[in-house]
């Protein structure tokens, strides 16, 4: 019986949990809604805090686009070089 080779390609897999927990309270004083979140990361423990949801969002997309990043490097132009 002959042996074969499979040439397979593997596509790497990065995983990674994020926890978005949020809170809004409404500050009668202010006559606003104060909106509180935080932002988890379980595998290092790590907490950072936000009053501002464009700043989480800001974090959040730099965050993802590091994993993505550890992939497939950006792409690198003639100034990267």
């Amino acid at each position: 019986m002959g042996s074969y080779i499979v040439s397979m390609k593997v596509n790497p897999v990065v995983y990674c949990t994020f926890i978005i927990r949020s809170q809004i309270e409404y500050s009668a004083i202010a006559q606003a809604a104060i909106v509180r979140c935080i932002l988890e990361t379980p595998a290092t423990s790590q907490q950072r805090g936000y009053t501002d949801v464009e700043d989480l969002l800001t974090v959040l997309r730099a965050e993802l686009t590091d994993m993505q990043n550890r992939i497939v490097p950006p792409v690198q132009t003639k100034e990267n070089r």
